[in-house]
């Protein structure tokens, strides 16, 4: 029996957790979608993308001016909190255990096209049928393994359609690879996260 089929319910996060998986030409995708999310928005986010671990971590302040949901860098054993969005700096490696972050330092950037797929396969252990992955735009296969994690637990997958995004490989390689839920441009996967949202209240 495998680590997620096999983990208790009663040990799961009980709360909505999304990850949001992008590389080239996500930034564009997750602006627009955070700009749609209501103020209280019942589920939190942990967003993963590619970026040089050189590079200054301006993706927190440029999504504060889309949105009034509160938005950390946190740091490791944070617990989570609803109504709230989670970046890694460019050289963390973001994950989560139970209803915490988790860090691990990557300077080097060996796990950086892995990261999607190391934070989503940690929301399905996490967070079971509480659990969403959604792929934006960007180039590879990163996500497709974390997607197929979410799956097997029971939570929601969600892809870009490939046409909207400004890169469609990683939207094309997760629908190939993965029986996904929702598939929708960036303003129809805004309303398909507040709809699953809609009608909880977190925990």
């Amino acid at each position: 029996m495998n680590s997620i089929a096999g983990k208790s319910n009663e040990n799961r996060y009980g709360n909505l957790l999304i990850g949001i998986g992008a590389s080239a030409g996500g930034l564009k995708a997750i602006v627009e979608i955070v700009d749609l999310l209501p103020t209280h928005f019942q589920g939190a986010l942990m967003i993963a993308t590619h970026r040089s671990s050189t590079a200054p971590n301006v993706l927190p302040s440029l999504l504060q001016n889309y949105t009034r949901l509160r938005i950390s860098e946190p740091l490791d054993g944070d617990k989570l909190s609803c109504t709230h969005i989670y970046i890694g700096r460019p050289d963390e490696v973001l994950t989560v255990e139970g209803g915490e972050v988790h860090i691990e330092i990557d300077p080097e950037h060996i796990r950086n096209l892995d990261r999607i797929d190391d934070l989503f396969t940690s929301i399905a252990n996490a967070a079971g049928k509480n659990s969403v992955g959604v792929i934006l735009s960007g180039m590879l296969w990163d996500g497709v393994d974390g997607l197929k994690a979410i799956k097997e637990a029971g939570g929601t997958c969600i892809v870009q359609t490939p046409e909207d995004a400004t890169f469609d490989s990683m939207p094309k390689n997760a629908l190939e690879s993965v029986e996904c839920d929702f598939v929708g441009t960036t303003i129809e996967i805004a309303s398909r996260l507040v709809e699953l949202g809609a009608g909880r209240n977190c925990q």
